[in-house]
């Protein structure tokens, strides 16, 4: 005899049955998880993408960004001040701890060092 329940199929409370008798709960509907806006915005999209799918190198992937970087600056400075500011910006990826992890977790691999 079953005094706490072990044992036994559970029961809804208060002792209900589902519309239909016992058998009307078989047929729901499959359980199915569909993308919110918000994480289909998250998806990579344009560079990030192309370097996921291995159509860009990490190094070409970063030269692209730090071109997007520049591109603002590019009207405003001289060539040779446009040059410099590519070349550090570059040389900081690859050697600044921080920027290094961020470069990490966003393409999952670790840029290469480059010695001026």
């Amino acid at each position: 005899m079953s005094i706490d329940g072990i044992g036994r199929p559970p029961r809804p409370p208060n002792g209900a049955e589902p519309v239909g008798g016992p058998a009307a709960a078989g047929g729901a509907e499959p359980f199915e998880i569909k993308r919110s806006a918000e994480t289909q915005a998250l998806a990579p999209t344009g560079l990030l993408a192309e370097l996921e799918r291995g159509a860009l190198s990490l190094d070409q992937y970063l030269d692209a960004r730090v071109e997007d970087a520049l591109a603002p600056l590019a009207q405003r400075l001289a060539p040779e001040q446009v040059e410099f500011m590519r070349s550090s910006l570059r040389a900081e990826l690859a050697s600044d701890p921080v920027l290094v992890e961020l470069v990490r977790r966003v393409t999952g691999a670790v840029p290469a060092t480059t010695e001026p």
